[in-house]
């Protein structure tokens, strides 16, 4: 009876050595804890080496140190530069969804406040400081963590790096 669930494991991890793991493209900056990841079947952003255009393709398959693309294969040394902002990240979900929320919350208040003012109380159109002040300081807020979000990543710069992690 004991052998039964200790065979069972064993056929399981018998199974599942052959499983191939998924691969992926990681870009960094040395010596830092950001990363981005692209996945097979993630749309990539990218100019080569030699080109003055950027191209976008979709990743299909991962080599060695080649990505294979569907209308190209690319070695990383021929990557230059890459876009990573359709890359995920391992940067704050909070940062992330704050972005896109503030500004909206921002004019969604300076919104709420006018037809306050001006129509349910019945005043003519005037705008209070505090909530002008504190709707500004939203949009702001919002507008300026998506200015200091990385957008490319220059691999030509020695302190960057690229490489595919899972063969």
């Amino acid at each position: 009876m004991k052998l039964r669930p200790a065979l069972f494991i064993l056929t399981l991890l018998l199974a599942f050595q052959a499983a191939d793991a998924q691969s992926y493209l990681i870009l960094r900056k040395k010596g830092s804890m950001r990363k981005y990841t692209f996945w097979r079947g993630n749309e990539m952003v990218y100019k080569m080496k030699g080109y003055d255009a950027f191209f976008t393709d979709r990743i299909t398959d991962f080599a060695d140190s080649t990505i294979i693309l569907e209308n190209n294969i690319i070695l990383i040394s021929q990557l230059e530069v890459v876009d990573v902002r359709n890359a995920e990240s391992n940067r704050a979900p909070l940062l992330r969804s704050a972005e896109g929320v503030l500004p909206v919350i921002g004019i969604g208040l300076f919104a709420l406040d006018i037809f306050n003012h001006s129509v349910i109380d019945g005043n003519e159109l005037s705008l209070d400081e505090r909530t002008t002040t504190t709707a500004a300081a939203l949009v702001a807020t919002g507008y300026a963590l998506k200015l200091m979000r990385r957008k490319y990543i220059r691999l030509n710069k020695p302190k960057f790096e690229a490489y595919i992690v899972g063969q």
